[in-house]
């Protein structure tokens, strides 16, 4: 599915492109070279491969860039190695890969219990090809993603924020939802005080297309839907989940 100039969405459960349990999986054609933003659950990323391959060669596909750990964003991680697609991961959210599988392990349980993930299905642990550092910049062809780390839903969530020559992009993984909705979990790594240290980061961005993991995305006016969310962290009250 088409969404802006060579920014495509390729996967997601709730659309129904892919498995129920996906996120959103966005594909980024920069031209002599093609990325994707997160991966997926990993229960059949065949249908995934299928989606891409409607918009751009499969070989063109170097790299996953992934917001975070969640089985629900990284579960497909595995089955794009073994077609060498290499995987990159926040520095932190790597860390909790090998130093805090426990705690990766209690979050997902949780989810599971919520319905978010299949009785049968377990966590896929796997081994990044490299970490990402924040305000590394990224070159996809002709783009370059300049990630930008906020916690409160994940200790190492990465957004990603590319400038095309038409609108400022916004990849924001669970972190930011439309109308100023926070993806505050009641599980390890998600902490309501660390949301409202680091979400001024996106505070001046000019963001146009504010596209999440999940729910609904928009391509025009997203940093008035960013700035709610600065807003409703600046108050008293939780603000809403989305």
């Amino acid at each position: 599915m088409k969404l802006l100039e060579n920014i495509y969405l390729v996967g997601s459960g709730e659309i129904g492109i892919s498995n129920k349990y996906d996120c959103h999986v966005y594909l980024i054609d920069g031209g002599d070279d093609a990325v994707l933003i997160d991966s997926g659950v990993g229960i059949d990323s065949n249908q995934i491969i299928n989606n891409i391959k409607e918009h751009i060669p499969y070989e063109k596909l170097s790299r996953i860039l992934l917001t975070h750990v969640h089985a629900d964003h990284c579960g497909g991680a595995v089955d794009f190695q073994k077609n060498g697609i290499k995987v990159l991961v926040p520095d932190e959210e790597a860390q909790l890969l090998t130093n805090a599988r426990g705690d990766i392990i209690e979050a997902f349980k949780l989810a599971q219990n919520a319905g978010a993930y299949p009785n049968d299905y377990n966590f896929k642990f796997f081994e990044p090809d490299n970490v990402i550092l924040e305000n590394e910049k990224i070159i996809v062809g002709k783009y370059e993603i300049t990630p930008i780390h906020l916690r409160g839903h994940s200790p190492g969530l990465f957004c990603y924020y590319l400038k095309s020559e038409s609108e400022n992009i916004l990849f924001t993984g669970d972190q930011v939802f439309i109308n100023g909705a926070i993806g505050l979990l009641n599980c390890p790594g998600s902490d309501l005080n660390e949301y409202r240290q680091d979400i001024g980061k996106l505070k001046d961005l000019s963001v146009d297309a504010l596209l999440p993991g999940h729910r609904l995305f928009v391509v025009k006016n997203g940093q008035q839907h960013i700035n709610q969310a600065i807003s409703n962290l600046s108050q008293v009250f939780v603000p809403a989940i989305f």
